[in-house]
């Protein structure tokens, strides 16, 4: 009995002393030691978290102003790295990756509700590297190459089937480059080429036997065989033109470290 007297007692200060740490506390160098917290004006925690010679250390969180958590971040010693999952004001999980000071770098995963929407790589800020995109029932839609911050390399759409819809080459953020578009059944329709984001050279549009339509020739965007072909064509091809340029990008938060 007598010992377990003691163990409670033990409990007891313990609880205690942990609810009268010291906080936000600099050392006789001026360094910040120790657990830190912060609240918003109205009085509401804004963050909370442990520094190390001036340093932050090990878990933090970071709150919303109305209490619902907006980012868990871990901090590991001698490195600039931190791991980081985000939240938004309805404490639902947005992203998650890795910032490095204080910006996005490596692999970072979006999110909308529960679903992955997209896998983007970052270097020092700037989108670089592989990029996949996907639909509600997590299949992809999308991916594409990016280099400092720009479409760079190969853009593909997909049908929710997984079939191709359409591959488009960039070039510094343009389309630059062969240009193919599919049907449902994975039959080429249209295939061209652009420069400098403007259709250039021959386009042949095909019926869905495979057989050639007829073909379109191109300077700087502008058609120049309009005697070749009917109005019709040249009208349906232009309406076309409206919705075959750049995929989408998914709605997701860019904002930096919280």
């Amino acid at each position: 009995m007598k010992s377990l007297l003691l163990l409670l007692a033990f409990c007891l200060l313990s609880l205690l002393s942990r609810s009268q740490e010291a906080v936000n506390k600099t050392d006789a160098k001026g360094l910040k030691q120790g657990k830190w917290v912060s609240k918003y004006t109205g009085g509401s925690l804004k963050y909370e978290g442990y520094f190390i010679q001036n340093k932050p250390a090990g878990e933090w969180k970071r709150y919303h102003e109305n209490g619902k958590i907006k980012a868990l971040m871990t901090y590991r010693p001698n490195s600039e790295r931190v791991f980081t999952s985000l939240f938004d004001e309805r404490g639902k999980l947005y992203a998650m990756g890795v910032f490095e000071g204080n910006l996005r770098d490596s692999t970072w995963n979006f999110y909308s509700g529960e679903m992955l929407v997209s896998i983007e790589n970052y270097h020092l800020g700037k989108k670089e590297g592989k990029a996949i995109g996907f639909d509600q029932n997590g299949k992809k839609i999308w991916d594409r190459e990016l280099k400092n911050g720009l479409p760079d390399g190969n853009e593909v759409q997909f049908y929710p089937s997984g079939i191709k819809m359409k591959e488009i080459f960039f070039k510094e953020g343009k389309r630059s480059g062969p240009a193919l578009f599919y049907d449902e059944s994975g039959n080429i329709t249209m295939e061209g080429s652009y420069l400098d984001d403007l259709s250039e050279g021959t386009w042949k549009f095909f019926a869905k036997d495979g057989k050639l339509q007829y073909q379109i020739e191109y300077n700087k965007g502008d058609i120049v065989n309009k005697g070749a072909i009917d109005t019709l064509q040249i009208n349906a091809f232009t309406q076309y033109d409206k919705i075959k340029g750049k995929i989408p990008e998914p709605k997701v938060k860019e904002s930096g470290m919280p």
